[in-house]
């Protein structure tokens, strides 16, 4: 896989696949602006390398889900989800002009050096009907979309890394054009295949949140390089419901009464394994941080932090949950913050993604 260089994309238009993916908030008058912006500053490098060097830059990216059925797309396209917010975020942030355009006519006709087409999601070609649970192939995304959109541009370059799913903007587009990875997201591969086959030991996991099913496999997978992997979160009780059977080096913790946190004695149980550790990787809230009576997530993150060790962190509630405490920038100062929370645990599971095997 190659890395962008300006050498790759000097006097070209470029086609950059970024990660727009942002949290918005509305501010009245259906008015939405950007709440928190990690993702965005994440690829900035690789947009400003972008800028310097091409003729022209036609950002791509998607935000949210905006037809989970293909019964949506009838109701049209959700305002809450366009790009608008993110075109004005990025102005400010360069502190310069860009064309926020509607369609692909708009991209290719704009004058402006750099384009930011709507949520790529609006359009149909995107992914195969309109359910973003399936698996985009050549034979099911659609490829005339795919074709239409590599027309926009000379060379192509991913810095999604979090969009990991096959669909055409993806997987289909950097198989008809030259095609390099974005700078941050070669650090994301880089940085997680570490974790997966040369993790500093002692090793401790940390995994939260729900859904035993996407992350059960992680956790076996870590399990095996790691001296300890800690589970909290939803996940807890979705494993004793369900009888899950673990390796003997998952611990899996106590939730509180209400089952809605870990119970303080379990993160006080856990510290001596985490302060000892070298490497440390923690995916996912062990709690519901959002609500300020549960406080177990913020104290774990506070003593992860304070830690020796060399920190991995990933998941969307992880990020919002740092951002919430004001720890999001002490975080990024002393670990390495993942853009992506189901993206980094399929790397660390299956050592690849459908996006890294297009850029192949």
């Amino acid at each position: 896989m190659q890395v962008v260089t300006a050498d790759f994309i000097k006097g070209k238009k470029v086609l950059l696949r970024y990660d727009i993916d942002a949290a918005l908030s509305e501010v009245g008058n259906q008015k939405s602006e950007v709440r928190e912006d990690f993702k965005l500053k994440a690829g900035l490098n690789t947009l400003k390398l972008c800028i310097q060097n091409a003729s022209k830059v036609i950002i791509i990216g998607h935000l949210g889900r905006p037809f989970k059925i293909a019964e949506d797309e009838k109701n049209g396209n959700p305002a809450d989800l366009s790009a608008l917010p993110i075109a004005e975020w990025f102005e400010k942030e360069l502190g310069t002009s860009m064309d926020f355009v509607l369609n692909l006519d708009e991209a290719k006709n704009s004058t402006n050096k750099i384009v930011l087409l709507e949520n790529i999601r609006f359009f149909h070609g995107e992914v195969p009907g309109a359910e973003y649970h399936a698996t985009c192939t050549s034979k099911t995304c659609d490829t005339d979309f795919a074709k239409q959109l590599a027309l926009l541009g000379e060379v192509y370059v991913n810095e999604a890394f979090s969009a990991h799913n096959p669909a055409a903007s993806t997987t289909i587009v950097p198989t008809l054009m030259p095609h390099h990875a974005g700078l941050h997201f070669i650090k994301e591969v880089e940085t997680l295949l570490n974790v997966r086959n040369n993790p500093k030991k002692p090793f401790i996991a940390i995994m939260g949140g729900a859904k035993v099913k996407d992350k059960l496999p992680v956790i076996t997978v870590l399990a095996k390089h790691a001296d300890a992997v800690l589970v909290g979160g939803k996940l807890v009780a979705e494993i004793r419901n369900q009888s899950v059977e673990l390796p003997k080096n998952v611990m899996v913790g106590k939730l509180n009464e209400d089952g809605f946190d870990i119970a303080p004695q379990t993160t006080d149980s856990w510290k001596s394994l985490i302060m000892g550790a070298a490497m440390i990787v923690w995916n996912g809230p062990v709690g519901k941080f959002e609500d300020p009576k549960y406080n177990q997530t913020e104290e774990l993150i506070k003593i992860i932090l304070s830690s020796n060790a060399e920190i991995v962190i990933g998941g969307g509630d992880s990020v919002a949950a740092l951002d919430q405490y004001g720890l999001l920038e002490q975080a990024v100062q002393k670990a390495f913050v993942s853009v992506g929370g189901g993206a980094m645990l399929k790397l660390i599971s299956d050592g690849t993604l459908p996006t890294i095997e297009a850029l192949n």
